[in-house]
């Protein structure tokens, strides 16, 4: 018995440091882990979403166009999660405040249209564990537009599909921002490589940079995209969800008239800079 009591206590003695080893190793990113969309069920997040598209342009060789046009967009929601399985995530996002404003005075009338049109949106939202919408509707069961559903959802599919360590790399497409307030879309989507840079608080917060290039979808007669994306998350992977990022969007645009017309090409410039953050239940 005394034998056995000796062996059992220097089992724990020696299991305590390989516990302590492997969770530094796992907190020091030495070990793959799943970086995913999974939060529980009942979860309130509060989401502000923080917006500014700036476009400029030039016509021909030196012609200036007007003074650079600046839309900003300001949205406060509540993401309620309804229910939360293995590979899907369905939740409830509430608008609760918007605010647009544009410094073309011509616009005001669209900012304030977009305005009515977020304040007090209710959507339901099919969610993968990688960030992607796979469906979304209103309350009472129409679907909506999905570039409505990607602005809501203030979570893009950025997730990799496997476990990964710090320092691994994986790529991903992803649509470029929404038209309207929330920026410019061309036909063109980014192509974006996603870095695992680091674990923080034991494990529990890993931290991922993004660097992309904006790559045209096919052939548009008389427009020409480039452009480049660079950013950086903060994934929760206790409460499975995105809690902070921030963007960065260049878009070259060129639009070539038809010949007939004798005009020179449009060239136009336009930035995208966003910040979201989410927040626990206050």
């Amino acid at each position: 018995m005394r034998v056995t009591r000796m062996l059992t206590m220097l089992g724990v003695a020696l299991s305590a440091p390989l516990e302590a080893t492997l969770a530094q190793a796992t907190a020091s990113g030495r070990e793959p882990v799943l970086l995913r969309l999974h939060p529980r069920v009942g979860d309130t997040l509060h989401t502000r979403l923080e917006q500014q598209t700036e476009t400029s342009g030039s016509q021909g060789a030196s012609s200036a166009l007007p003074r650079p046009m600046t839309t900003s967009v300001v949205l406060s929601a509540r993401t309620i999660v309804q229910t939360s399985r293995a590979t899907t995530t369905t939740v409830l996002t509430i608008v609760d405040s918007a605010d647009v404003h544009s410094s073309d005075t011509r616009a005001a009338a669209m900012s304030a249209k977009a305005e009515r049109t977020l304040l007090g949106q209710r959507l339901v939202l099919q969610l993968a564990e990688d960030g992607s919408v796979q469906s979304a509707r209103d309350e009472r069961g129409v679907a909506v537009a999905r570039d409505v559903a990607e602005a809501m959802a203030a979570m893009p599919p950025v997730f990799p599909h496997r476990a990964v360590s710090v320092g691994e790399r994986w790529e991903r497409e992803m649509p470029l921002p929404a038209g309207g307030p929330f920026g410019a879309r061309g036909s063109a989507h980014v192509r974006a490589d996603f870095r695992f840079d680091s674990l923080g608080r034991r494990g529990q917060l890993a931290y991922v940079s993004m660097r992309g290039q904006i790559v045209p979808d096919g052939q548009t007669l008389g427009l020409q995209l480039t452009g480049n994306v660079s950013g950086a998350m903060r994934v929760d992977r206790e409460r499975g969800w995105m809690t902070d990022s921030r963007y960065s969007i260049l878009i070259k645009s060129i639009v070539t008239p038809p010949s007939t017309t004798g005009m020179p090409p449009m060239h136009f410039v336009t930035k995208v800079t966003q910040h979201l953050r989410t927040m626990d239940k206050r």
